[in-house]
């Protein structure tokens, strides 16, 4: 009647269906884990590459820009620093007319050398290393002036002053 070959496949089959089966059920569990995306907000812009559209954070939050700074050597003081990282960023430095005197006197140091080459971080942390932890920047978003204000003393620090 029936083909060796043939009644051979019909053992088989059965173990096929079940493969089959598991592994459409596993796409099913895959598909129901994996979370909804919003294809709207995706752009594809290669034939296997897909990017989310949207702002990036530094576009968004202008100091959040990240990259990697080297500060040339004709830029002496700290306020020539200052200038300098703020040159593309769309802010600018406050008058140095209203600022403190702390404030003005820091600007006029020199540039420490470990202070001309930052890797990869953020304007906003780049800034706040170079004026020190003695001071908190001041944002004004809606002029894009950043000024500086001398943090508040600490116990220790107002002791220090008292001594001799």
């Amino acid at each position: 009647m029936f083909s060796a070959r043939y009644q051979r496949s019909l053992r088989i089959l059965p173990s096929l269906l079940c493969c089959f089966s598991l592994t459409a059920v596993s796409y099913v569990a895959l598909a129901a884990v994996l979370p909804d995306r919003d294809l709207g907000a995706l752009t594809q812009v290669g034939r296997y590459s897909v990017l989310a559209a949207g702002p990036t954070t530094g576009q968004r939050d202008l100091l959040a820009a990240t990259s990697a700074i080297d500060i040339p050597l004709d830029v002496q003081t700290v306020g020539e620093a200052l200038h300098w990282l703020l040159r593309d960023s769309g802010y600018r430095l406050a008058a140095v007319s209203v600022m403190p005197g702390e404030v003005k006197a820091v600007l006029e140091l020199p540039l420490p050398a470990v202070h001309r080459r930052f890797e990869p971080l953020p304007l906003r942390a780049v800034i706040r290393l170079i004026v020190g932890p003695a001071f908190h920047l001041v944002q004004d978003p809606v002029h894009r002036l950043l000024a500086f204000e001398r943090c508040a003393e600490t116990p220790d620090s107002a002791a220090m002053g008292e001594m001799p």
